[in-house]
């Protein structure tokens, strides 16, 4: 008698312990992590989810795959990544191959990279899905990297990689891009904006970019958000501020552009760590149809121009 209740209560533990995986709630469900897609004025991203909007949270760098099923963002200083399975998001997993405090970091669009910025001069770096999980990062070097400090990096769906950098001696940041030849990045070319410019977002087809700029004339904060669109010669639009429904007085920095371009991504600071109060830095999404011009324009051409000129 006591052989068989030692049997039954072994079969209703182990009955219980293998249940808990199949009740236990996925981390979210659905497209977005589950969110409902803003309009155009900038919303919190997943809030009590992924952003954690109490004082002296951050979290920035907000990338989602070419397929949506991945999204890698930064938190305090680590870099995390959920996947969505056939039973929903998983709980966000800190990679613990890349180092704490880095920067700029970018999902590349097959999802089986990492990029980001680490180091005195931010320089570029990278690290690779395995079999056996993330590997060891590695500098990716010039021409990516320089004596110079290098500010944002995104990558567009051909891999081409678009970055700030002060190199040359120049006192502002400028845009450049790395076209991807044969595997690899042969040269970097400066992107002329007459503008000053740094951590780049790049559209899937680099048909336009956001870019954060500081203190210029007629923004809203110290650090806003700014679009240019790539014309047909292959140069790039007079920068627009992307407005108040954007911006505000604060930080806005780390722009990220979906993959399907109806959605940008970016990271809103109330005080950059600099309000002991109450600091803290956030993810937003915003849609972006209110913000570009109608591809099925037939004057597309003459009002890429205007607008690209327009007065901010």
């Amino acid at each position: 008698m006591k052989h068989t209740k030692k049997k039954l209560f072994w079969f209703v533990a182990f009955l219980g312990v293998s249940t808990i995986g199949l009740c236990a709630e996925p981390f979210a469900k659905g497209p977005y992590l589950g969110q409902t897609p803003p309009g155009p004025i900038a919303q919190v991203f997943a809030p009590g989810l992924i952003s954690d909007t109490r004082p002296h949270q951050g979290e920035a760098w907000a990338n989602f795959s070419a397929d949506g099923n991945t999204f890698c963002f930064s938190q305090l200083g680590y870099v995390y990544i959920t996947e969505n399975t056939d039973q929903g998001w998983t709980v966000p997993k800190r990679i613990r191959s890349i180092p704490y405090r880095t920067t700029y970091c970018c999902l590349s669009p097959d999802t089986n990279s990492i990029y980001f910025m680490y180091g005195k001069s931010y320089s570029p770096c990278r690290c690779q899905r395995t079999s056996d999980g993330w590997s060891t990062y590695q500098e990716i070097g010039p021409p990516l990297s320089s004596p110079a400090r290098e500010l944002g990096i995104s990558l567009a769906a051909n891999n081409n990689i678009y970055f700030g950098s002060k190199r040359k001696g120049e006192i502002r940041c400028r845009i450049w891009v790395a076209p991807f030849v044969d595997n690899t990045w042969p040269r970097a070319v400066h992107i002329s904006l007459n503008h000053q410019a740094a951590d780049p977002g790049i559209a899937p087809d680099e048909s336009f970019m956001v870019f954060t700029a500081i203190n210029l004339p007629g923004s809203y904060g110290q650090r806003d958000l700014y679009l240019t669109l790539r014309l047909p010669d292959g140069t790039w639009s007079k920068p627009r501020n992307l407005g108040p429904r954007i911006n505000s007085a604060y930080f806005e920095f780390s722009p990220r552009i979906s993959s399907d371009k109806k959605y940008l991504f970016f990271t809103r600071s109330n005080g950059w760590w600099e309000n002991s109060s109450r600091d803290t830095s956030d993810i937003y999404w915003v849609e972006l149809k209110e913000y570009l011009p109608d591809p099925n324009d037939s004057s597309l051409i003459g009002r890429k121009k205007v607008y690209g000129n327009e007065k901010q």
